[in-house]
């Protein structure tokens, strides 16, 4: 019930969504895309013709360049000159004491002059044309944030990347994706998220927790998302990918920035996952244990303790397999046993560190 009743949502909505079965809105609203930009210049020049290029009637672009050190500046003003809805500004100097993205969207908020703005990285490419529409037909009468899907991607295949991290990454969406469609959002990726400008302005932006180099996307979703308010996008033309020259890298501090924040969320999925992770360490366990025990001992009780383990890999691999199959991601037929019984560990490596190193988090120190 777990894994089909939750982690299967985003699957079931995703189908019923192509057989015409969620409804969509016709208008196409005017649309603020604020872009967040740190030493991105190679970047800058791969992805935002992509963004630039949208096939949408009327939307602007605003680049907010947070103390970039390389050629950034420099190709934001060649672009100008190319796209006239492109615009861009910048993180002063010198900035203490703050949370640098938090400041640098809040200056992108501010600039935007349409009522609802999109968000993403500049190390993030859209599939097609189709991102902003995608996104648009979401804001039907009521609908005040959109929650989008982005996937990882290596620019460079490094030595030690391998499929987990993609593996853990889509684990990760999945609950928050599949809590915001039972009615129970609680969390978005700034890297594929709209939200009307008026709820920023009305929650005091990120005031909350400016005490937190983290949380822009995280924790202010958490504050002003409802049932009634939010509504997921999954269509093809809707996923991001988020390119990185170091999958390992970029998963180690994404998964340690939202391990963090997530101490702050409120939200009954917190009590859900956590009665998760008490399963998965007892079953992992208690397996290990009876199968040490039957083989040494007696062969039945290795096959007894197979059994309920293979049943439950069974059903994650189906659920792992078809939510990878609308993402468009590996599916890892022969890599899943190994990565499922890892990750309660590798969860616990990072709850272990992300405790040691927890003073990095707060902009006060």
């Amino acid at each position: 019930m777990y894994q089909f009743y939750l982690f299967d949502r985003p699957f079931r909505f995703y189908k019923k969504s192509e057989k015409g079965k969620i409804s969509y809105s016709s208008e196409r609203p005017p649309l603020s895309v604020i872009v967040y930009a740190q030493n991105d210049a190679e970047n800058l020049i791969q992805f935002m013709p992509r963004i630039l290029n949208q096939d949408y009637p009327q939307f602007e672009v605003i680049v907010v360049n947070d103390d970039s050190t390389d050629d950034s500046k420099d190709i934001l003003t060649t672009l100008q000159t190319q796209y006239d809805n492109l615009y861009h500004t910048y993180v002063p100097e010198g900035s203490r004491n703050l949370s640098h993205k938090k400041l640098a969207l809040t200056l992108g908020v501010k600039a935007a002059q349409y009522d609802i703005v999109v968000f993403t990285n500049a190390n993030c490419c859209p599939p097609d044309s189709q991102w902003l529409a995608a996104i648009a037909r979401n804001f039907v009468p009521g609908t005040d944030i959109v929650l989008g899907y982005t996937s990882m991607q290596s620019k460079e295949k490094a030595p030690h990347d391998f499929g987990y991290y993609i593996y853990d990454k889509l684990l990760f969406t999945l609950r928050y994706l599949s809590f915001a469609l039972i009615g129970r959002p609680y969390m978005g990726e700034s890297s594929n998220l709209a939200y009307r400008k008026e709820l920023f302005f009305k929650n005091k932006g990120f005031s909350k927790h400016l005490h937190l180099h983290y949380g822009d996307d995280d924790l202010f979703i958490n504050e002003i998302a409802t049932r009634e308010n939010t509504r997921v996008e999954l269509s093809p033309s809707s996923q991001m990918t988020a390119v990185y020259h170091d999958n390992h890298g970029a998963w180690k501090e994404l998964k340690l920035q939202y391990d963090f924040t997530a101490k702050y969320l409120h939200t009954a999925a917190k009590a859900v996952f956590g009665m998760g992770k008490v399963f998965d360490y007892a079953f992992n366990i208690l397996f290990i244990l009876l199968l040490a025990w039957g083989i040494l001992n007696n062969w039945l009780l290795a096959i007894i303790a197979l059994l309920p383990a293979v049943s439950i890999f069974v059903i994650k691999a189906v659920v792992y397999r078809r939510a990878a199959k609308i993402f468009h991601t590996p599916r890892y037929t022969f890599a899943l046993p190994l990565f499922s019984f890892l990750q309660p560990w590798v969860n616990l490596y990072f709850n272990i560190i992300g405790s040691a190193s927890r003073k990095k988090n707060f902009t006060w120190r």
